[in-house]
This record gives structure tokens, C-alpha cells and sequence, in this order.
């Protein structure tokens, strides 16, 4: 799936010759300096080779960084080009970086395509801003503190048969609680638990993504303690579309 999103692009830049940024998932990876001239590198060295749904859970064998392809004129740089290249601002690589967040909400929110999900994707940032704050896990767009949740809208997902769409992807247990029994430890009011930063060579990306729909602000609460925390869905007979779990070897669509 491609979707637009409201991730910044580096210097804020409106102008659309300038390099913009790809977050690639389940990779958890972010690539920078990405143009549409740079797009067949894109695929063939980072999207081709990244773990996809159904991967099982291994360090990624990704490229830290790829030189561009310098524009040809049947088969052979053109000194024009090349004199571009050179004096361009842009950069002659597109390179990853890991994302540092423990778990990413990706809000559908789109309101030419379905007007309900852009009322609503505000209304739930909104409101799980508000409940992850307490915790120490809001991120927000400038923000790249290890660990957290970031939250961003994307385009619109999933037709027009559902609203409120919500894609929560998850680091191996984030936040050290997915085997934890509420009942006997901590009760409500579970803390997350600090956890290293994993090393770059050892990042495998997202273990979980779990598909929500018609969530309402109500619901956000719930979200954050349980399928944010622990990777657990709260009411799967009318919210639940789909995902997968790599480390179980599940996947549901």
C-alpha cells in the first residue's frame, strides 16, 4: 500500500523538486533524500528487500545508503546532467535511518475521499494524544526521542463500507507488557517499562500491525492500555479489519 502522509519533509518545503522522506513499513525504516528520479532505487534497493507481512522476525538486509543514477541520454551521462548533479542541492544517495518510535498510529484521514474519517482522525489524534501524554510516549512531529508513539494521517483506507480507520504497528514488545497479566501486575495503571535501544544490526522492524475501524474517542482509553501497550484488540468483533503478527506467523486481511 502507497499513501500520502503528513510526515514533514526535511525544511518544510512545499516545492515538489525538493527531496521528501518515505517511511518504510514493516521495516520501521525512514528514507531520506527520496525524488521521483531516485523512485527505481527506491524499489529495487529498500522496498524490494524489506520484510514484508508474512517475513518471519530477522534482522534486516537493507542498504544503508544507494547512489542515485545520473540522468543518461541514450545509455551515457550527459555533461549537462552531470554539471546538474553537481550543483544541485539535492543529494546523490537516498539513505534509511531506523525509525525511533516503539509504535507508529497511522490515522485515516482523507476527507475528499470519505468526509466521517477527515471529521474523525483529529478528534482521535486528539484524544490519544491526551492519554498517552501521562504515560511519556506521545511523539510528536519534530519529535525523535527513542521510544514513544507517533501518530500521523494518511490517506484514505479500506473503502467507504468503514470510517475511523486505524493501522497501530508495533516494535516486538514495545513496551515490555505483551506477556503481562493486568490482573497480576499493576492492575489499570501498568507503566510502560524502559527498554534498550535495540541496535541497527539487530532491528528486525514491526513484529505487529493491527487494523482497527469505527473507533470513536471513547474507545481511545482503551486503545492506548491495551492494543497500544500490550498488541492486544479490544472489541475484534466490530472494530477488528485485519493485520498480521510476524513473530506468530499470522497475517488477516
Amino acid at each position: 500500500m502507497l499513501s500520502a502522509s503528513n510526515i514533514p519533509i526535511p525544511n518544510h518545503s512545499s516545492d515538489y523538486t525538493e527531496p521528501t522522506t518515505v517511511l518504510l513499513l514493516p521495516a520501521f525504516v525512514i528514507i531520506d533524500h527520496v525524488t521521483p528520479k531516485s523512485v527505481p532505487e527506491l524499489i529495487t534497493e529498500f522496498v524490494d528487500k524489506a520484510p514484508t507481512n508474512i517475513s518471519p522476525l530477522a534482522p534486516l538486509a537493507l542498504p544503508s545508503s544507494v547512489p542515485v543514477a545520473s540522468s543518461t541520454n541514450n545509455g551515457t551521462d550527459t555533461s549537462a546532467a552531470a554539471a546538474a548533479t553537481t550543483t544541485s542541492s539535492i543529494p546523490p544517495e537516498i539513505s534509511r535511518r531506523p525509525c525511533p518510535h516503539s509504535a507508529l498510529i497511522l490515522l485515516c484521514s482523507q476527507k475528499t475521499r470519505d468526509a466521517r474519517c477527515g471529521q474523525s482522525a483529529p478528534l482521535l489524534r486528539k484524544e490519544l494524544e491526551r492519554h498517552l501524554r501521562p504515560l511519556g510516549l506521545f511523539r510528536d512531529m519534530d519529535d525523535e526521542r527513542p521510544g514513544g508513539v507517533g501518530i500521523y494521517f494518511i490517506s484514505h483506507v479500506g473503502g467507504h463500507k468503514y470510517s475511523a480507520n486505524m493501522m497501530v504497528y508495533r516494535r516486538p514488545d514495545a513496551f515490555g507488557l505483551d506477556d503481562v497479566e493486568r490482573v497480576t501486575e499493576g492492575g489499570e495503571h501498568m507503566v510502560p517499562k524502559a527498554k534498550t535501544v535495540v541496535p541497527e544490526t539487530e532491528d528486525v522492524g514491526a513484529a505487529q500491525c493491527i487494523w482497527l475501524a469505527r473507533i470513536k474517542p471513547e474507545d481511545c482509553e482503551n486503545l492506548v492500555k491495551y492494543t497500544i501497550l500490550q498488541g492486544k484488540v479490544v472489541k475484534p468483533e466490530t472494530q477488528l479489519r485485519g493485520g498480521f503478527d510476524r513473530a506468530k506467523g499470522i497475517m488477516s486481511w
